[in-house]
């Protein structure tokens, strides 16, 4: 496996990064599947997961946390937030509210203190930059 910084972090990831968007209900709903392609994943030199809050309503995250747990910093965890999360008004978005709350929700999810890389899926049209960024 060829690895590369990722950015200026300091942080090496694998070229391929291992997406679990199809886990869950979206997609797979055998949890020891998903698992599974986990753990090949890594045992193949892949060190870079990727998931969001909106993939499966959560499940994929909860799947990755679950599978996770007990060897977390062995990989680089990227997550996203912004998708539409329910019906409420601020269950979606890019606002301080909203990235603050989902933060919180997907490291419970993940079953981890912190997140590697935190992502917008897509900058929300009604919130100024600076507070998605001040967030």
């Amino acid at each position: 496996m060829e690895y590369r910084n990722l950015g200026r972090t300091g942080m090496k990831v694998s070229n391929f990064t291992l997406g679990t968007g199809a886990f869950g209900s979206w997609g797979n709903t055998n949890e020891g599947e998903c698992i599974q392609i986990v753990d090949t994943a890594i045992g193949n030199g892949i060190n870079f997961i990727d998931t969001a809050d909106v993939y499966g309503a959560g499940g994929s995250e909860e799947i990755v946390g679950k599978d996770l747990k007990g060897r977390r910093n062995e990989v680089v965890l990227a997550s996203k937030v912004g998708m539409p999360m329910g019906k409420g008004l601020n269950q979606s978005g890019s606002s301080r509210l909203w990235i603050r709350q989902e933060v919180e929700n997907s490291l419970r999810r993940l079953q981890t203190d912190h997140i590697d890389l935190y992502q917008l899926h897509r900058p929300g049209p009604q919130t100024d930059i600076e507070e998605t960024l001040g967030a």
